[in-house]
C-alpha cells in the first residue's frame, strides 16, 4: 500500500482526494487545522487524521518525523490554500503575509521536510494544487496570483532539478472550483463592476462548476501515473482561459480581456 499526505484535507479537493486515495486502497495522512471539527474519517482505517497547519513549523517537522519514521511517504500532496481578492493598495499587509506564507512558504516547508528522503531512496512524487492563477493573472487577484505563479515556477524548477533522482514533481490547476473556498475580499465603488465582468467571465455558469470530486480524480490520475506529465488542468474555463492565453500570447489576451472587463 502507497502512503500520501495531503494537507487541507478538512474540506473541498483535500477531503475528496483523501476520500478518493483511501478508496482505492492508498494509506492516507490528512493533514487538517482543526481535525476536531471534523469527523469524515474517523471509521476509515486507512486514514490517519493528523493535525497539521502549514504555517506551523514545528507541526510540519513533527508530522514529518512521525512518518518517516513509521513507514515512510511515496507521495506528499500539498494542497492546502488560502487566498484574497481586490486591489493591492486596499489590501492590507497582514492579509497579504498570510496568503505568501500559507500558499508559498508552508508548501517550501513541506517540501524541505520530505525531499531528502525522496532523494535517498530515489523516488516519490511532488504534487501541488496550483491554480488558474497561477498561470494567468486577472485583475484584482494580484496576492493570490503572485502566490500561485511563484508555487508554479518553483515546481517547474523542482520537475528538472529532481528528475536525476526519479522523484516525479507535478501540479494541479483548477480554476473556479465548487467548494466552501473563501476569499478575503478588498473592493471599492470603483472596481464592483469591473470585478462582477470579470466573475461572468471565471463562472459563466454557476451550474456548471466545476466539482471538488473532479480535481480529486485528477490528482489521483497524477500520482498513480508513471508519465512525466508536469500539468494537469482541471475544468472547461481553466482549460479554455489557458489555451487562450498560451496561443494568443500575453499582448493579445491582455488587450482582449481587458475589453471585457472594463466595458
Amino acid at each position: 500500500m502507497k502512503t500520501i499526505l495531503i494537507t487541507g484535507a478538512q474540506s473541498g479537493i483535500g477531503k475528496e482526494s483523501a476520500k478518493l486515495f483511501a478508496s482505492k486502497g492508498w494509506n492516507v495522512i490528512a493533514g487538517m487545522r482543526n481535525p476536531q471539527l471534523d469527523k469524515t474519517f474517523i471509521e476509515m482505517e486507512n486514514v490517519k487524521v493528523v493535525k497539521l497547519d502549514v504555517l506551523n513549523a514545528e507541526e510540519i517537522q513533527a508530522v514529518a518525523k512521525e512518518i518517516l519514521d513509521n513507514g515512510g511517504l511515496d507521495v506528499l500532496f500539498n494542497n492546502a490554500g488560502i487566498g484574497v481578492k481586490g486591489c493591492l493598495d486596499a489590501t492590507p499587509i497582514d492579509s497579504i503575509q498570510e496568503v505568501l506564507r500559507t500558499d508559498l512558504m508552508g508548501p517550501i516547508q513541506l517540501m524541505k521536510a520530505f525531499i531528502p528522503y525522496f532523494k535517498s531512496k530515489r523516488s516519490g512524487m511532488l504534487l501541488t494544487t496550483t491554480s488558474l492563477s497561477g498561470v494567468v493573472s486577472f485583475p484584482y487577484d494580484s496576492v493570490y496570483a503572485a502566490a500561485k505563479h511563484a508555487l508554479t515556477g518553483l515546481c517547474e524548477s523542482l520537475y528538472f532539478e529532481l528528475k536525476p533522482y526519479d522523484i516525479k514533481v507535478k501540479v494541479i490547476v483548477p480554476g473556479p472550483v465548487n467548494t466552501n473556498f473563501k476569499m478575503k475580499t478588498y473592493n471599492s465603488n470603483q472596481n464592483l463592476k469591473p470585478a462582477k465582468n470579470l466573475s461572468k467571465i471565471l463562472i459563466p455558469d454557476f451550474n456548471q462548476l466545476t466539482e471538488a470530486k473532479e480535481v480529486a480524480k485528477a490528482a489521483y490520475e497524477a500520482a498513480t501515473s508513471d508519465n512525466d506529465q508536469f500539468e494537469y488542468i482541471v475544468g472547461d474555463v481553466a482549460k479554455d482561459l489557458i489555451s487562450q492565453y498560451r496561443s494568443q500570447g500575453i499582448e493579445e489576451f491582455k488587450d482582449t480581456l481587458s475589453k471585457k472587463i472594463f466595458k
